[in-house]
């Protein structure tokens, strides 16, 4: 078993040595495995030569396993090795209070150590020092959360009641059955609201987008497609 390993002459005979002994044992009655199978480790080869033998001899515990207590014996032993490798694992983890378990450890999703009001958007944004986001983050200034300047120029000029609207909806991400609640509007109003800014933006970012002044602005694919869906709908 043990001849394709490049041992030198003490361990090969070592592992010989082993292997007749465990060739005497009944293949009947489980071997009693201990943790001193080799009582001196010296050099990495003798490691897992050390490894290869408990690994050999509870193969041959499982094959031998024939009643419940042997069966319990090796989940016995199995459960032993697996604690050993989580204990192993866990000196690499970063712990708390000299505890012997890792930070996130039983962790809630959204407890009192980490809220959900600070896994926001903008509570990352603070975190980082922009605060941009959050100085605009206003329907009244809504012009200032876009990088393209004639598109805020476009926001500018919109009524601050269709800025309302605007930014609960695309900003917030609620629907109209919402605005209507927050802005004590009627959805027909907040409907045709919608669609009369929505049209008004269309026409102007077309004008801009084909204009002189438009041909020398670097469309993206988005703002191509706008075009294009625009001339079809016209």
């Amino acid at each position: 078993m043990y001849n394709e390993f490049d041992y030198d002459m003490t361990e090969q005979q070592e592992a010989e040595l082993m292997q007749e002994a465990l060739a005497r044992e009944d293949a009947n009655a489980p071997p009693n495995i201990k943790a001193d199978i080799v009582s001196e480790v010296v050099t990495p080869k003798k490691k897992q030569l050390q490894r290869d033998i408990k690994a050999a001899a509870l193969e041959r515990l499982e094959q031998a396993a024939k009643t419940p207590e042997d069966f319990k014996a090796i989940i016995k032993r199995w459960d032993s090795l697996d604690e050993n490798r989580e204990r192993k694992e866990r000196y690499w983890e970063i712990c708390r209070n000299d505890e012997d378990f890792p930070l996130e450890w039983c962790e809630a999703s959204w407890g009192t150590v980490f809220p959900k009001n600070l896994n926001t958007y903008n509570a990352k944004q603070i975190r980082k020092g922009d605060f941009i986001d959050v100085i605009f983050d206003n329907p009244y200034e809504i012009h200032e959360l876009v990088t393209e300047e004639y598109l805020s120029k476009i926001l500018k000029g919109l009524k601050d009641e269709h800025k309302e609207i605007l930014y609960l909806l695309a900003v917030k991400g609620y629907s109209t059955k919402e605005v209507e609640k927050i802005l004590g509007k009627s959805d027909r109003a907040v409907r045709y609201n919608r669609e009369t800014f929505l049209k008004n933006i269309r026409k102007k970012m077309y004008e801009f987008l084909t204009s002189e002044q438009g041909k020398k602005h670097d469309m993206t694919l988005a703002e191509k497609k706008f075009v294009e869906n625009y001339k079809k709908n016209e």
